[in-house]
């Protein structure tokens, strides 16, 4: 190899670090970038009202009789922290109310409120935060897996611009937490299981994906033969990453069964040391998570009347659609109600979308064909049990959601990511390597465009449309009134809904809510009086009992907002 050459090759390693740097840094700035601008959805009111220390029944039993308050009181008392409440009043309003939502992602919500505010952008700038160690989480994780420094950075490039990783990273809700967690898991799981050489062996030869596939999988091998005791001392932190990914996430069950699943596997089915390891490690996570276990069994009444309880779904067919779209979003994202990409008309939308979701998931089937057919079992089996496990698992019980999908999706992005690194760097083509190549910009492109048009809009399919897509309309036109009244009726469902819409309303807006309709009296003294989200009772009640006027104002059909005139 001539000294040209040389030059040449250090040049484009030079310019390959140089754009790594320019993307994580693309993918920081989405991840900050209008913080407070997406509407604050239904959950994440509820976090904030977490925070606060209060629960919904103290809510509707103080403030929904009837009685008039602020926007500015309301989100005082129930959306910050209060001094008559303590983080006790978190884990307790979590275990009577939402024990199926362990507690730690909470605690750690309320303290960072009290130390930096309880601004909208400061609540989801700790998810942000959060998110900045799945960099770091997975490229450790990918050296676990493949040995190779080349497929690490090539799977924190995917990650730091992945629209699903960007949503979430704004969202005040545990979901980046769990992620992070769950790499975690993983990349120590590896390390406990990996068997070091013997003391005086010679030094086991770097990993790198090497010209020939075959090459690379016969080294990898080598490198998992030589034979020691197990580490103790890392089965202990695996204990302890298990245990604080429970008090997470209950869906961190399925990372250990889809561990469990990987470890008895790749011990041949026998019960070795390792498996016991394993056992023991889980066993002890399961045993420090217990006190919460049986909070959920007191409160299960209270899981089936608000989210319902798991159970057995019958009609696989009718996820494969959401999980098609779902994963096809983890790449591409450009459509705010959650359809992949929005382009013209229906029609042009519907076939653009069609082609796009083919080729993602052509790809993503070839890049897990490629994975199991180049890499040994204790590669491949890990990234097909994260991926297989956390689907036919949410698939059974009807829970196919990209939240819960967590485990899934990062297992989609490994592959992925081990797909471009394989075909870059093994090609032996030129023109070959330099399709693979524009594939890889084509990418990271939908990526970043995902990431920039999601980033202008005040609503995206992950602050639940169905429940908040009209609030901005609404509350603009509340906000033109000159002293408006604002009256909701409901219960404990109710409370998410103002909440959320509150934060778009001025602060002196006035809101009477009340739990039963014979408890709203309107008084004198308001320029306008609107209600908002009205149920049928409330206007039976106003318009036969009290007798005035109810007009709708927006939007038409499905009317939120209706004007009330004596």
């Amino acid at each position: 190899m001539n000294s040209k050459s040389i030059k040449n090759g250090r040049l484009h390693q030079t310019w390959l670090k140089i754009l790594i740097v320019v993307i994580l840094i693309t993918g920081i700035f989405f991840r900050f970038t209008n913080l407070d601008r997406k509407v604050y959805s239904f959950d994440e009111s509820i976090t904030s009202l977490r925070i606060s220390g209060y629960t919904w029944t103290e809510m509707v039993q103080q403030d929904f009789q009837g009685k008039t308050i602020s926007v500015q009181d309301l989100q005082r008392k129930y959306q910050q922290i209060n001094p008559e409440k303590s983080w006790l009043d978190t884990v307790k309003g979590l275990a009577t109310e939402e024990p199926q939502l362990p507690p730690l992602y909470f605690i750690l919500a309320r303290f960072w409120v009290q130390w930096f505010g309880p601004e909208v952008a400061t609540v989801r700038s700790l998810s942000a935060w959060m998110s900045l160690l799945i960099f770091p989480s997975v490229y450790w994780l990918c050296w676990e897996l493949f040995r190779s420094a080349r497929a690490g950075w090539m799977a924190v490039t995917i990650m730091a611009v992945s629209p699903f990783h960007v949503l979430y990273a704004q969202e005040a809700r545990p979901y980046m937490m769990f992620a992070v967690l769950v790499l975690l898991s993983n990349a120590i799981l590896l390390r406990a299981l990996a068997k070091p050489a013997p003391t005086g062996a010679a030094p086991t030869k770097r990993i790198a994906l090497q010209k020939s596939t075959a090459t690379f999988k016969s080294t990898f091998k080598s490198t998992f033969k030589s034979t020691s005791k197990l580490s103790k001392g890392v089965w202990l932190i695996y204990a302890i990453a298990l245990t604080v990914g429970l008090y997470c996430s209950l869906l961190f069950f399925i990372v250990i069964l889809a561990h469990g699943i990987y470890v008895i596997i790749t011990e041949n089915w026998r019960v070795r040391q390792t498996l016991i390891a394993y056992l023991l490690a889980s066993a002890a996570a399961t045993l420090i998570f217990a006190p919460w276990i049986f909070v959920l069994v007191d409160n299960s009444p209270r899981i089936a009347a608000t989210v319902g309880l798991p159970h057995l779904s019958l009609s696989a067919l009718s996820s494969l659609k959401p999980l098609i779209i779902i994963t096809c979003r983890t790449f591409i994202d450009t459509h705010w109600a959650g359809g992949i990409i929005k382009l013209g008309s229906s029609n042009t939308t519907d076939s653009i979308r069609l082609i796009v979701a083919v080729i993602l998931i052509l790809a993503i089937a070839h890049s897990i064909y490629l994975l199991c057919y180049s890499t040994p079992k204790r590669v491949w089996l890990l990234v097909l049990t994260a991926i297989g496990i956390t689907a036919i698992v949410l698939i059974a019980v009807g829970g196919v959601a990209d939240r819960y999908l967590v485990p899934y999706i990062l297992g989609i992005q490994l592959a992925v990511a081990y797909l471009f690194t394989a075909k870059i760097a093994t090609a032996h083509n030129p023109r070959r390597q330099k399709l693979w190549q524009l594939g890889l910009i084509a990418l990271i492109s939908s990526e970043i465009v995902s990431c920039a048009v999601s980033s202008q809009s005040q609503l995206w399919w992950n602050k639940y449309p169905s429940s908040t897509k009209y609030n901005p309309a609404v509350a603009a036109i509340v906000n033109q009134a000159q002293k408006p009244l604002v009256i909701c009726h409901g219960g404990n469902n109710l409370t998410g809904k103002i909440l959320s819409v509150s934060y778009l309303l001025k602060p002196q807006v006035e809101l009477l809510l009340a739990v039963k309709p014979e408890q709203v009296k309107i008084p004198d003294g308001f320029s306008d009086v609107f209600l908002y989200r009205s149920t049928e009772l409330l206007r039976f009640e106003l318009e036969q009992v009290q007798k005035y006027k109810i007009t709708p104002i927006y939007p038409p059909g499905d009317v939120w907002l209706w004007r009330l005139e004596k």
